[in-house]
């Protein structure tokens, strides 16, 4: 949950290098996956100096590898999303195989090369792995179609961890929604295409005004590591929530999404069904919407991503309010009578008379009677005689006040394919709306609170191959 801090602003700005260089197998970072794997004749004799090509089925452009002496072939910092694995060599028959990769995994596709003509191809699929083998850290991975169809009240980005292994939810106060094997809420990182999506104010998840991480649907992948995770992740010793988000291919694609709840979706408050009589249902509603669209700019080169989201509620919050009653209200205006107080102060104490009788629920309030109210908190003597064995001093009545609040945000995504050995994007989020920080149950035009609250992150990432074994991807940031 994110507090209002209407005084204060911040701004972060995040350089990440990771150098993968000879002997580092198996290399992924927390923003993208790897392929790797062995090429064996039909004898199960390793194949080496053969070219293996790894081709973008999403975006185009294709790298190039050759086997080492072991027979073995990788390709690091590999984006997430569908390839294909071509294996060429003369007396064998052509190998192309199928991929996919997922952030923080490495797929691994073994070829078998068989013997016959080189304008022969034998074709196969692999998936990419549930579960990362090549690793010592207990990682959960969810695709597309899991971050997508996964029950998340609110389209919350943080609720896309909540299936992983070893995290609980957080019911029983305190900060964050989600706590990692009995640490804090505070232990744990998000992270958008290697960009901390951190308050740094609480070191929690960096919410908008509606306390929600919103974004969903610009995201395409997320992988949570819970333990033992290596030097690419760090900062905390909580989970490590990786998220990456869609981008455009060759084809044009989009989606709309809309979704609503209202009072006549939900039961009444339990406190409002327990009161005699009845406190009735309070008026609620939520409508949330999400629509994006990509797509080439210029086929296998250039591609752009637009995604906008939003939400609209108001959802009361039950509460019980304590107030003088009208009999001790009465009282009091009578006795400034009798002191003889002067007009202004007859006045100020009618105002703030006014404020209690016409607050929403006054009049359905319930006196407790005796002395409750009526004594004096210094003296301990009852200052009322007659109203602490009548009708009291002091009444509760159950109040759900509520206050609008809502969120937009505006995200785009921009890739480039730099000839066969680089790729970069940019990525820049604009999140704005006003949060109903306190609705007041007396008044809630005169004293309840709401704060606007801006923030904008932007995000380059850069990924250069030097050679076979040898790759670089940077990240530069800047949030406010």
């Amino acid at each position: 949950m994110r507090f209002t801090k209407a005084s204060a602003s911040f701004v972060l700005l995040t350089i990440t290098v990771l150098l993968l260089v000879p002997g580092m197998l198996f290399a992924q970072s927390a923003t993208k996956g790897a392929v790797s794997g062995t090429v064996t004749d039909a004898s199960n004799a390793v194949v080496s100096g053969t070219t293996v090509t790894l081709r973008n089925i999403d975006k185009g452009g294709s790298v190039q590898t050759v086997t080492n002496a072991q027979g073995v072939f990788q390709f690091e910092l590999t984006d997430p999303g569908n390839y294909e694995v071509v294996v060429a060599a003369a007396g064998f028959k052509q190998f192309a195989g199928k991929v996919g990769v997922n952030n923080g995994q490495v797929s691994t596709v073994n070829v078998k090369l068989e013997v016959g003509a080189a304008g022969t191809t034998v074709e196969v699929s692999a998936a990419a792995p549930l579960l990362n083998t090549e690793a010592a850290e207990m990682s959960t991975n969810f695709d597309r179609n899991l971050v997508e169809n996964l029950p998340n009240g609110g389209n919350d980005l943080t609720a896309v961890a909540y299936t992983a292994p070893g995290i609980n939810m957080n019911t029983g106060g305190g900060y964050g929604n989600f706590n990692t094997n009995g640490l804090p809420a505070t232990s744990n990182v998000f992270t958008v295409d290697g960009e901390n999506q951190m308050d740094p104010f609480l070191n929690l998840n960096n919410s908008g005004p509606t306390n929600l991480m919103l974004g969903k649907n610009s995201i395409d992948e997320a992988n949570v590591v819970t333990n033992a995770y290596g030097g690419q992740y760090g900062q905390q010793a909580g989970a490590q929530v990786s998220l990456v988000s869609k981008g455009g291919t060759n084809n044009f694609h989009g989606n709309v999404q809309y979704q609503w709840n209202g009072s006549v979706l939900n039961a009444n408050d339990w406190f409002n069904t327990a009161q005699s009589p009845e406190v009735g249902r309070p008026f609620s509603n939520n409508n949330q919407w999400a629509a994006s669209f990509g797509g080439p700019i210029r086929k296998d080169k250039t591609f752009f991503f637009i995604d906008t989201e939003g939400i609209r509620y108001i959802v009361p919050a039950t509460q019980t309010v304590y107030t003088p009653t009208t009999a001790f209200l009465t009282d009091l205006m009578a006795n400034l009578t009798t002191v003889g107080a002067s007009a202004n102060t007859i006045q100020t104490y009618q105002n703030a008379v006014n404020i209690w009788e016409n607050a929403p629920g006054f009049k359905t309030g319930t006196p407790y009677g005796g002395a409750l109210g009526c004594t004096d908190g210094f003296t301990g003597v009852v200052a009322d005689a007659a109203l602490a064995a009548g009708p009291g001093c002091l009444q509760s009545y159950q109040a759900s006040p509520a206050l609008p609040a809502k969120e937009w945000l505006l995200i785009g995504r921009f890739d480039q394919n730099v000839g066969t050995k680089d790729r970069l994007f940019f990525r820049f989020d604009i999140d704005t709306g006003k949060q109903a920080t306190y609705a007041d149950p007396i008044d809630p035009a005169a004293f309840s609170a709401a704060s606007y609250q801006p923030a904008y992150n932007n995000s380059l990432n850069w990924s250069h191959v030097f050679n076979g074994t040898t790759s670089n991807n940077f990240v530069a940031a800047i949030s406010y």
